[in-house]
């Protein structure tokens, strides 16, 4: 009788799904999907770590300790020939600019000394070595008269060279006289054409 009752039981068919509770099943190796983040996350971990270690050191390392970082020089243009060099008050000793506003003469000076400083300025920008050298004495306002050179280049001799500045020769360039009458004195004629 028990067999017949097991018989008459019905079994369940592959369309069913089964009542029976399936036991859970660990596969001994994780798939690869699961493995690449795991591997992700114990190195991000282990990089903070090092990160958080290396702060906390009282011994910080530089990344590159054979180029010993220098800070960049402060130079503030007042002029295109003065200029404020690490806090030094420093007069181009071999160039004169023309005179800003308002002690500009006429319009055509206060365009040239505009001109002439946002170039000075220019080549500040950025530089990663400023040299002053005196040359002994200071100015009316007590700046010093020196040589400034900006990564190698000479400062004043770079002025001259593109018509921005006189030669300082002991006489005051009159910007505002015809170049006619002026052009022995003056910057290079040559370094104000247009050759286009």
């Amino acid at each position: 009788m028990t067999a017949r009752r097991r018989a008459a039981q019905p079994t369940p068919s592959a369309s069913e799904p089964s009542s029976a509770p399936t036991p859970f099943r660990r596969s001994a190796s994780p798939s690869p999907e699961r493995r690449e983040p795991l591997a992700v996350r114990l190195w991000l971990a282990a990089a903070a770590v090092v990160m958080l270690l290396s702060a906390c050191s009282p011994h910080h390392r530089q990344l590159f300790a054979d180029a010993p970082s220098r800070p960049l020089p402060q130079v503030l243009v007042v002029e295109s020939d003065a200029l404020v060099v690490d806090g030094r008050h420093v007069r181009l000793a071999n160039a004169a600019g023309p005179q800003a506003v308002p002690h500009a003469a006429c319009w055509a000076e206060a365009v040239a000394a505009h001109e002439a400083r946002e170039s000075v300025r220019a080549l500040v920008t950025g530089a990663q070595d400023v040299t002053v050298t005196p040359t002994g004495g200071v100015d009316e306002y007590n700046r010093a008269w020196a040589h400034v050179s900006v990564d190698g280049l000479d400062l004043g001799l770079t002025l001259l060279q593109r018509g921005l500045a006189a030669p300082r020769n002991g006489h005051p360039f009159d910007w505002c006289a015809p170049l006619s009458t002026s052009i022995n004195q003056g910057p290079s004629i040559s370094a104000l054409a247009t050759l286009n």
